[in-house]
């Protein structure tokens, strides 16, 4: 278990990709069980990273990201570009930024995580309430709560996030 907190990603040792078997930081060669770097985007490729390294901000030097910013804030799309464990996700990795701030990573999403369908359709960009059937997306949500990243490796997944006190989220299908 991580010791060390992210600010913009709640819970990395459930939700965030790690590699199967002990290995040496591509960075610092510390062993141990690290973030896997097979989907970080960058110059120069590496297998894994630590938590250590990662928080450290030690993949800018080396060109690599973890996820996609675009806010207004470079300090804070640093973090979420070299210091954020990336988005369970093989697809998409632009991270919601919400009235000048980056929204905190929570979990993949399943019903027990809203306290109704409405609540569920509000957490949703105006773009996405446009061009999603959130009915249809909502049916296709597990009702029990995902515990980490292997439960919820569905066709569909819905990334919850908070910021202000208030949910946020996106999706992607493969």
């Amino acid at each position: 278990m991580s010791k060390i907190t992210f600010r913009y990603f709640r819970d990395p040792d459930n939700f965030s990709f790690k590699i199967d078997k002990t290995s040496a930081c591509s960075i610092c060669g510390n062993n141990g069980i690290w973030f896997d770097a097979g989907g970080f985007y960058g110059e120069k490729e590496i297998d894994c990273i630590c938590d250590e390294c990662l928080i450290a901000g030690k993949l800018e030097n080396l060109g690599i990201e973890t996820n996609e910013a675009f806010g207004d804030d470079e300090n804070k799309t640093n973090i979420i570009i070299y210091n954020t464990p990336a988005l369970p996700t093989w697809q998409n990795r632009v991270w919601p930024y919400v009235n000048g701030d980056y929204c905190v990573f929570e979990r993949l999403a399943s019903k027990a995580d809203f306290i109704n369908k409405n609540e569920f359709i509000n957490s949703f960009s105006a773009e996405d309430e446009e061009q999603t059937d959130l009915d249809w997306l909502w049916q296709t949500l597990p009702n029990n709560r995902i515990t980490n990243h292997l439960e919820g490796n569905f066709n569909v997944s819905v990334y919850l996030f908070t910021c202000q006190d208030r949910k946020y989220c996106t999706w992607d299908a493969s």
